[in-house]
């Protein structure tokens, strides 16, 4: 037994003995630091191994001090704890940073519900009422031939006359910005500005000869008063519209359901037919529409009446008939007279919008020259300044959801002159500027106004359209028309016809563009004209037919 105790002592001193030598022992140089040991101990005999063996237990892992993973471990203890604290400050911040934003959002409901009625009340009047708009024209065009007559697009379009093949021009030809606003349901207001290039026509005669005129500053008004112009061919502003719509009379006062959604208009707006026709057929940024391309203004000044004629939602008739100046939206009004204007379309079918289905459509206008001043009022037998004037068209139209087709007849009295003949391009005697030698066009001239007298006759045939290629952003367009601007002259020689065909590419709801291809055609062969038409003292008039004009457009609209 003692011998035993002694043999466990010793192993035990034997043992502590080979731990102190392990931890003393020296670490070398440029041998790695010392890592853990496992050590291993047998029950049996009490001794220590660094190795497993065969009856040994596991004592557990030895870390000789300032080893490396000792001080790993003591970094990563140190680091975790660091990284505690830091996250313990951020929980802590982000804590008081919530409670201060959910204060802010309380003072800021409060603050909003404080101002909310006058909120709703200012979004009501003004965001829900207030629409802004803009429409803007521009093209390339290239003229290969050409020669005298109307505008294509616009009354602000110009071109070189004959000799001028080739001429070609970059343009912005129209641009609107629209102002709509609608305080109450009763009444609307729109106000839409126009650009336009300014073109001073005005001329000056002398007393004792009156074909000798030159390019003046001023037009004479009545028989003797002058307005003064200033010469400019900047593009500049001009009002288009600027009228008030009465919305509710029918359906508030009058209380009638089929005319629901008439209204009376006072103000500078459209005229009862050209701004119908132009959405009718849907291509008036290629070219102007046959009345108001011989003469009839776009815009009057003056008061309508208008609107459709519905029945369970469908339209059986649409109608706008008024009162207006003699003169066009861009002119003084200098008569004494006034004009009226109606139209009427009727649906046989019904219609599902303003333009859709069937529909036949009269338009009628009866007036007098804006030049018939009460100092001018020379009325007797239609022959003088204040012979009356008249325009009518009739047509019968049809619009499906991918083509539509439109034809017109027209009839005109003393509504065609050479202002609106040489509109685009004409000679200078057209407007008053005598020129001599071979390019003088003074007995052409002399014949113009003699035809366009104010006993003149008019009459004309349209044809319009335009389809859809399926499945294709593409669009074929067209426009023929066919005139006479006085029937009564036998072979007038300034008989014309125009076409304008084209295709259009919808890019998207807001811009389209087309190319297409325009013509003004004097479809006479060329011949003298008899002057004995107009009067015993008149004389023939050689080679009496103008020239056409040709021209190739690539055409831009956008419109938001």
């Amino acid at each position: 037994m003692r011998r035993t105790i002694r043999m466990v002592a010793l192993s035990m001193l034997g043992a502590v003995l080979m731990l102190s030598a392990v931890a003393m022992t020296p670490r070398l140089a440029g041998i790695a630091e010392a890592q853990s040991i496992m050590l291993y101990s047998d029950p049996a005999t009490g001794q220590v191994y660094t190795k497993r063996c065969k009856r040994c237990v596991r004592l557990g892992e030895y870390v000789p001090a300032g080893s490396t993973e000792e001080i790993e471990r003591k970094v990563e203890i140190k680091t975790q704890q660091q990284l505690d604290q830091e996250r313990a400050a951020m929980q802590a911040e982000e804590a008081q940073r919530q409670a201060q934003q959910q204060q802010w959002n309380a003072e800021m409901a409060k603050e909003v519900s404080t101002i909310q009625p006058w909120a709703t009340e200012f979004g009501d009047r003004w965001y829900k009422k207030i629409s802004v708009g803009t429409l803007v024209y521009a093209y390339y065009g290239f003229w290969s031939h050409t020669g005298f007559g109307p505008q294509f697009m616009d009354a602000n379009m110009q071109w070189p006359g004959p000799g001028n093949n080739s001429f070609n021009e970059f343009a912005i030809n129209r641009t609107y910005l629209d102002f709509k606003f609608t305080p109450i349901d009763d009444v609307s207001m729109r106000i839409t500005p126009d650009m336009y290039a300014m073109v001073n026509t005005g001329t000056t005669c002398t007393a004792t000869s009156p074909t000798k005129c030159t390019a003046s500053s001023g037009d004479k008004v009545g028989t003797n008063t002058g307005w003064a112009q200033t010469d400019d061919g900047n593009l500049g502003l001009r009002l288009k519209y600027a009228y008030l719509d009465y919305n509710t009379f029918f359906q508030k006062v009058l209380k009638v359901a089929a005319m629901h959604d008439d209204k009376f208009t006072f103000g500078q707006q459209q005229n009862p037919l050209v701004d119908w026709e132009e959405n009718l057929w849907g291509f008036r940024y290629t070219a102007l529409t046959p009345w108001n391309y011989l003469s009839l203004s776009s815009a009057q000044v003056g008061a309508a009446m208008k609107g459709p004629i519905k029945f369970n939602e469908t339209q059986y008739a649409d109608y706008d008939f008024g009162v207006y100046d003699d003169a066009s939206y861009h002119a003084l009004e200098q008569s004494a007279y006034k004009q009226v204007m109606g139209r009427v379309t009727v649906n046989p079918f019904g219609a599902t919008s303003r333009y859709d289905s069937l529909g036949l459509t009269g338009f009628y206008d009866y007036g007098y020259s804006q030049k018939c001043t009460p100092d001018e009022n020379e009325l007797t037998g239609n022959n003088g300044t204040c012979g009356h004037l008249a325009r009518a068209a009739g047509l019968v139209h049809y619009t499906a959801e991918h083509w539509g087709v439109i034809g017109e007849w027209d009839y005109g009295h003393n509504a065609f002159s050479s202002s609106n003949l040489y509109s685009g391009s004409g000679p200078a005697d057209a407007i008053g500027i005598a020129t001599t030698g071979p390019s003088s066009f003074t007995a052409w001239n002399k014949m113009v106004g003699g035809i366009l007298n104010s006993q003149a006759v008019q009459e004309g045939a349209d044809l319009l359209g335009h389809y859809d290629i399926p499945h294709t952003p593409f669009t074929l367009f067209g426009l023929l028309q066919w005139f006479q601007p006085n029937t009564r002259i036998q072979k007038d020689p300034l008989d014309f016809t125009r076409y304008d065909l084209g295709v259009q590419w919808l890019i998207n709801r807001y811009l389209r563009v087309s190319f297409d291809s325009q013509a003004i055609q004097y479809y006479h062969s060329q011949f003298t004209f008899e002057g004995g038409q107009l009067g015993k003292k008149s004389v023939d008039v050689p080679f009496a037919v103008p020239r056409d004009t040709h021209a190739f457009f690539l055409h831009l609209e956008f419109r938001y």
